[in-house]
């Protein structure tokens, strides 16, 4: 019995899991630096346990808040003056009071069922300072033309006299007319690609590699550096991914073009109908013609009748044909024939 309760008990759980709704209505949020922020995150669940988490430009995922619905009990991970959640029945907001650099990056809130954590599409909180496109993050090339599944490689140059490499963080960021900024990769703190010159300048360089290369993937790719809690922007390299010439034709197809294409199609199915049906009518009358002459035919066999025609005229003793004449003594007999078929 207590086996049943316990896989009942984990079924409600897993069905639960899988009717969780997360939203967070916003993907891409801009702030100043030491202003307050509030992150939204909407919730349809009965989870007990909620939390938040943030993914720093390291990869790392850091917990940043949890909230206990049942006791209401929000427990920091750090820092508790510097932040605040504000959680109800169907809401889990994360505030800010005043941000630094730090705080940059990706924010997800979610529900915790036993021991798995389900989260939302997450939150990018970008930080704006007076110079967020620094001449000290140079990206190559700047912009570059590719064929559908081709690769691109994108490269950035950190040059930095006040922090070591240990302490920088790389990551790349997508920004698109057609979706919401997005994190696509993350370079860890790797001293091999670093060189420290004479004068005490460490320049480290950061190669992404993109391959298969589709339309999705047209747009503007930022190198973002964090360096000893200061976040950085290179100055982008927009990447275009070329359509196909026969994507592009069709695209350039005008509405009057297809409307002409379109009628032109529906005349030609209207002309072959037509033909079809008046071919259809002309063969009927000839068909019914033959029908009832059969018909007429068969019912002649039924009760056939010859008719004979003899004249019953003189002939002259003569082999010459004479004329004919006939008077009115003249009698012409008429044999008739009649056949009884069974």
């Amino acid at each position: 019995m207590v086996v049943c309760l316990v896989n009942l008990s984990l079924l409600w759980c897993v069905c639960e899991a899988d009717l969780n709704d997360i939203s967070q209505p916003k993907s891409f949020q801009a702030v100043k630096l030491g202003d307050a922020v509030t992150i939204k995150c909407h919730i349809d669940s009965t989870a007990r346990v909620r939390v938040w988490y943030k993914l720093t430009t390291g990869r790392r995922l850091q917990p940043v808040a949890s909230t206990d619905m049942l006791y209401n009990l929000v427990t920091f991970k750090e820092q508790s003056e510097h932040y605040s959640v504000h959680s109800n029945s169907s809401s889990s907001h994360l505030s800010i009071y005043t941000t630094t650099w730090e705080d940059a990056g990706m924010y997800y809130c979610g529900v915790m069922i036993l021991h798995d954590i389900q989260f939302g599409s997450g939150t990018y909180l970008m930080i704006k300072g007076a110079k967020m496109i620094s001449d000290s993050v140079i990206q190559q090339p700047d912009s570059k033309s590719v064929q559908p599944g081709d690769s691109v490689t994108l490269s950035c140059s950190v040059h930095n006299n006040r922090c070591a490499a240990e302490h920088t963080g790389v990551m790349w960021l997508k920004n698109s007319d057609h979706s919401a900024p997005e994190t696509i990769h993350s370079s860890e703190n790797r001293n091999d690609s670093c060189q420290r010159s004479e004068s005490g300048e460490t320049t480290c360089e950061y190669n992404f590699v993109m391959r298969s290369q589709s339309s999705d993937d047209t747009g503007t790719y930022y190198c973002v550096v964090t360096s000893c809690g200061q976040m950085l922007f290179g100055n982008g390299t927009w990447i275009n991914v070329q359509r196909d010439a026969a994507l592009i034709k069709s695209d350039n197809l005008s509405p009057t073009v297809i409307a002409l294409t379109l009628s032109t199609i529906t005349f030609g199915l209207l002309t072959l109908l037509l033909g079809w049906t008046l071919c259809k009518n002309k063969k009927s009358p000839t068909a019914e013609s033959r029908s009832s002459d059969v018909s007429l035919e068969g019912n002649q066999r039924g009760d056939a009748v010859i008719y004979a025609a003899v004249s019953a005229a003189p002939r002259s003793s003569s082999g010459r044909a004479a004329p004919m004449k006939y008077s009115e003594s003249t009698v012409i007999y008429s044999d008739i024939r009649h056949c009884q078929q069974v």
